[in-house]
């Protein structure tokens, strides 16, 4: 009798297991074999099934842009990394999607999380039609023609960042303090006025420096309503007058008919990339020069050679400056997040492969940056891949220009002034080198040196929105005597 009462239960039991057991087949079935994507090469077996499978736990480690090339070496240019989601490594498909005019629109799962307060500003822009609108109005401080105008900006916050390193004592761990100077320069390009970035570093509260960077946020607003007060006033008096010593983004952008929280986002959006991307560079092309004594007399030279012009064509007029600049923003890789697109309706065919619309298809500039067949030894700094042989003019390379595409598609010609000119103030006032605690870049070590350039290798790194080096990047500053300098 306890036997036969229990026959049901066994049945029921079974029964549930057989469905649970369809259902997973099912929904395996529909993900891994009839799924759109099912003819794209898969990341991970389970990369189809959810996003947390395989990208998500890369990203959290900060390996996912690091990780994903070794795949498309194996698989080829796209890899299916989500359920809609594709990556892809490949020129031509990068000219497709992120050309001007294309019909790619940003992701707004992940656009959306850079929003300001309600108000998408130039980065966080996902309407294709606005995008070109807000460039447009932004170029009046960005335009090349434009940018000469904060040549005072910059060059009052290097000079006060160089008196600093003067007055301390101490190895300059370069991703800190170059932080710092970037941070007061666009602040104070940004806001009109500075987080004192640059105090905080001096006095040795980096952690108070990166608090008061975190708190934009609250006490900027008032920067935005100011500017736009000055702005009316400006109107009723026929006067372009500002509050700030310099030209800045919030006045430029409320002046010109933007809404002052409008202004308000696009100075706060500025903030991040703004810094982060400057700062790594800079301190990847520091860094290089400390290990290279010989170069750095000779880069002192050609700008003694101009009386240390801080014009931006006179600066890009030196070959060596100009190379040094360039490899650092190819090298550092700084912007290293992967830029996600959505396909747009009637989807499209990249590489033989159809991808329907609402497919997301992702990539990193910086893959490009590092491609070997573009930049032989990709992740050694060399700023011969840019030169001459005798440093007199800058190389043509078609190849590397082709595959030279960094802080995305944009012209970013604010961030290389500020570089012209960090480094070749930096290179009159200083000799640099790695101190004798220090940890010399491994490369040294690896091969020789063909007499011209020590080889110097990508510091360690995780890159998460933007690279965060591991290493331990402290150089020494040696004044020059003032002899040297005039």
């Amino acid at each position: 009798m306890v036997l036969l009462s229990s026959l049901p239960l066994g049945w029921l039991a079974t029964g549930v297991a057989v469905a649970i057991l369809l259902r997973v087949t099912f929904f395996l079935y529909r993900a891994l074999i009839a799924h759109p994507l099912a003819h794209v090469p898969r990341a991970g077996l389970l990369a189809p099934v959810h996003r947390l499978a395989w990208a998500f736990p890369h990203e959290l480690r900060g390996t996912i842009t690091l990780d994903l090339p070794k795949l498309h070496a194996k698989f080829g240019p796209l890899v299916q990394i989500g359920p809609a989601e594709v990556s892809f490594y490949s020129l031509d498909a990068y000219d497709v999607i992120h050309k001007a005019g294309s019909k790619f629109s940003k992701d707004p799962r992940v656009y959306g999380g850079f929003v300001q307060d309600g108000h998408p500003a130039l980065f966080s822009i996902t309407d294709p039609g606005e995008h070109p609108k807000r460039r447009r109005l932004m170029g009046q401080l960005y335009n090349r023609s434009k940018v000469p105008l904060l040549e005072e900006l910059m060059l009052h916050h290097i000079e006060h960042w160089t008196r600093c390193v003067v007055q301390s004592s101490q190895a300059v761990d370069l991703p800190v303090a170059c932080r710092a100077l970037e941070s007061d320069i666009i602040s104070d390009f940004s806001f009109g006025t500075t987080v004192g970035a640059i105090e905080a570093w001096a006095s040795g509260s980096e952690l108070a420096m990166v608090a008061k960077n975190d708190e934009l946020s609250s006490w900027m607003p008032i920067w935005a309503h100011k500017s736009y007060d000055t702005f009316m006033r400006s109107k009723d008096k026929s006067t372009t007058e500002t509050t700030a010593a310099y030209p800045n983004l919030i006045g430029t952008l409320v002046r010109s008919g933007l809404s002052p929280l409008t202004a308000l986002a696009e100075a706060k959006e500025n903030m991040g990339p703004g810094t982060d991307t400057t700062s790594a560079s800079l301190a990847h092309i520091l860094w290089a020069l400390a290990h290279n004594a010989s170069f750095q007399d000779e880069l002192f030279q050609d700008l003694q050679s101009i009386s240390f012009s801080t014009d931006m064509t006179s600066l890009e007029g030196v070959p060596r400056l100009r190379a040094c600049v360039k490899e650092g923003v190819r090298w550092a890789g700084a912007a290293a997040a992967m830029l996600p697109r959505v396909v747009p309706p009637g989807g499209v065919k990249l590489h033989g492969m159809f991808l329907p619309e609402g497919t997301v298809v992702t990539s990193s500039p910086i893959w490009y940056l590092r491609d070997t067949t573009a930049f032989p030894n990709p992740d050694e700094f060399n700023p011969y891949r840019w030169l001459t042989p005798d440093a007199s003019g800058l190389r043509v390379d078609a190849l590397r220009d082709k595959y030279y595409i960094p802080f995305s598609k944009g012209a970013y010609v604010f961030a290389y002034y500020e570089l012209y000119l960090s480094v070749s103030q930096v290179v009159k006032q200083f000799r640099i080198s790695v101190p004798s605690d220090g940890t010399a870049s491994p490369a040294l070590r690896a091969r020789p040196t063909d007499g011209r350039w020590q080889p110097v290798s990508l510091p360690q790194r995780k890159e998460w929105v933007a690279a965060v080096v591991t290493d331990d990047l402290r150089v020494t500053m040696t004044p020059r005597t003032k002899e040297e300098r005039h």
